[in-house]
């Protein structure tokens, strides 16, 4: 009782200290998760009216970006160039950013617009796919992450000359993902034998034990069976996470869970990651910011 109440006394204190756009108290001690039953209908009722994208590459081995957290305030400078290397590799067919966009209120809107297309910097319209973070749920941002990215429980697809890959985002922003959304993931990866590869994506390290990340770090434990079943039980090739800013590999049956590094600008260390979709997936960390 005495270590909650100092832990409550230390997030009432750092509030004081801090500008509103920066801390939202109420979002960080009791994260959204009970709001994740009402995203996901949000989202899926976009995906009804957007339809399924579909990426169409000229070759069966291509490659796609990812990195996470980027806590955007107001210029991400490392996420500008994460987008511009991206936009000048012929090879790459898409790009994804697994969630936290937002360090401080708005902050979504200013990511989105760096990650605008730019005829000046950049060779090529390679999309660019997002989910939302928990950061992304504080200050009320999930409707300015809908306004600005779509979905964020959602799947695309990529077409070669010879395969089609399922890709699979989720929303885990609120620290879980919810019944609503695991039926709808049970229902996607029904169709997994169509498909060569399938990669799914999520913000939260579904490994993660301790609460280092608050009460957004760690996914009820039913869940975490659920999904680590239902990965194993459809033969999927990799799952992408974000979130604890550190990246770390476990594999579980045949199944790689990756978790990145982060993003942002202050961070000492940070990396991005480059896939090479093949027979296989294989890839790589950058860091030479």
């Amino acid at each position: 009782m005495v270590a909650r109440k100092t832990l409550i006394a230390a997030f009432l204190l750092l509030f004081a200290a801090c500008s509103k756009d920066f801390l939202d108290v109420r979002g960080f001690i009791m994260p959204a998760s009970k709001n994740v039953e009402l995203r996901v209908n949000e989202s899926l009722k976009i995906n009804d009216t957007a339809g399924v994208t579909d990426i169409a590459v000229g070759s069966d081995d291509y490659c796609f970006y990812a990195c996470g957290d980027i806590h955007n305030e107001y210029q991400p400078k490392r996420f500008i160039e994460y987008m511009r290397r991206l936009r000048n590799d012929s090879t790459a067919a898409f790009g994804l950013l697994l969630g936290d966009i937002a360090n401080r209120k708005g902050a979504i809107v200013t990511a989105r617009e760096a990650s605008m297309f730019d005829s000046a910097t950049h060779l090529y319209n390679t999309p660019l796919l997002a989910l939302a973070g928990n950061h992304d749920l504080f200050f009320g941002q999930w409707d300015d992450f809908k306004n600005c990215f779509g979905s964020s429980t959602y799947y695309f697809t990529v077409t070669t000359p010879n395969f089609k890959d399922l890709y699979i985002m989720l929303d885990s922003g609120g620290g879980c993902h919810g019944s609503t959304q695991l039926e709808w993931l049970e229902k996607v990866l029904a169709n997994r034998k169509q498909y060569r590869h399938c990669v799914v994506c999520t913000h939260v390290n579904l490994f993660r034990t301790d609460l280092s990340q608050t009460i957004s770090g760690n996914l009820p434990i039913e869940e975490t069976y659920r999904l680590i079943n239902l990965m194993t039980i459809y033969d999927v090739d990799l799952v992408l996470q974000g979130h604890d800013h550190h990246r770390k590999l476990v594999r579980y049956g045949d199944v790689a869970y990756q978790v990145l590094d982060c993003l942002k600008d202050s961070a000492p260390y940070v990396s991005y990651m480059t896939a090479s979709v093949e027979s296989d997936i294989q890839y790589i960390f950058n860091d030479d910011f």
